[in-house]
């Protein structure tokens, strides 16, 4: 808690680089990935009471820009009306029946993927975790990250086509 209430500007230029590329991976406008890593500082400095200590400052900053990532998909979301005679009420649970059958689908493709594989689209696709921290997770070199990405999502591309 003490290192996050001296937020200075030796911290904010270490920091924000990162953010500001984690960002933009994200929304791949850079002029908007820098507003949203400003939004996080905000939010930082407005909430840095409630910061309890339980995870590393960075962790805790990480999780409030993918926040502000969420907020501004939400935002840029179009709101279409609902139509009633477009979309009649299914008493039957196609709807639920179809998102079961996706699940399982997304599942079996998951399960084709090698181990290494399936960890690196989990933490660099799924979670959204920064490349060297997935290396250092995984123990392999940036190099290596790339290419077994490169091939998860590949093997994916396939199976689905």
């Amino acid at each position: 808690m003490e290192a996050l209430l001296r937020i200075d500007g030796r911290l904010v230029r270490e920091l924000s680089p990162k953010f500001v590329a984690l960002a933009q991976r994200a929304v791949h406008r850079r002029e908007d990935a820098e507003d949203l890593v400003q939004e996080m500082w905000i939010s930082a400095l407005t909430s840095a009471d409630h910061f309890e200590g339980r995870s590393s400052p960075r962790t805790w900053l990480h999780a409030i820009l993918r926040r502000r990532i969420a907020d501004n998909f939400r935002r840029m979301r179009p709101v279409l009306p609902y139509d009633e005679e477009l979309h009649p009420q299914d008493d039957d649970g196609a709807e639920r029946v179809e998102s079961r059958q996706l699940a399982e689908l997304a599942l079996s493709m998951l399960s084709e993927l090698g181990e290494m594989e399936r960890q690196v689209l989990e933490l660099c696709a799924l979670d959204d975790v920064d490349r060297d921290q997935a290396c250092e997770q995984l123990g392999i070199t940036r190099g290596h990250l790339r290419v077994v990405l490169h091939r998860a999502r590949k093997k994916l591309l396939d199976l689905a086509a």
